[in-house]
């Protein structure tokens, strides 16, 4: 049996729709957060669940992730990015989007 494509090659990360390779556009909170969250899938619950776990738990992978840059968060969905610059922009930004995910019923 003979193997036609290298290990290595099988297992290449592959770029982001639309295939271009490059970074998504990072948006700044608060000024474009209604665009972020529009091209993003806010208006879903399942989704808004993602971006909160993701923003709980920096570094992990999937259709939302967060990282750490500097002293701020970047939170990045499979459309664009969002940087959060300090403590009180992250906060304003889960207080926004926990409606959306869980309802407007208390905790």
């Amino acid at each position: 049996m003979r193997v036609f494509a290298r290990p290595s090659a099988l297992l290449r990360l592959r770029p982001r729709r639309g295939g271009t390779g490059r970074p998504p556009p990072v948006r700044v909170w608060p000024g474009e957060a209604a665009l972020w969250l529009g091209e993003n899938g806010a208006c879903r619950p399942r989704a808004v669940r993602h971006m909160l776990a993701a923003l709980a738990i920096s570094g992990t992978r999937g259709r939302y992730a967060a990282r750490a840059a500097g002293g701020s968060k970047v939170v990045i969905g499979p459309v664009s990015a969002l940087a959060l610059h300090d403590a009180e922009a992250e906060m304003q930004f889960v207080f926004r989007i926990t409606p959306y995910g869980y309802g407007e019923e208390a905790f």
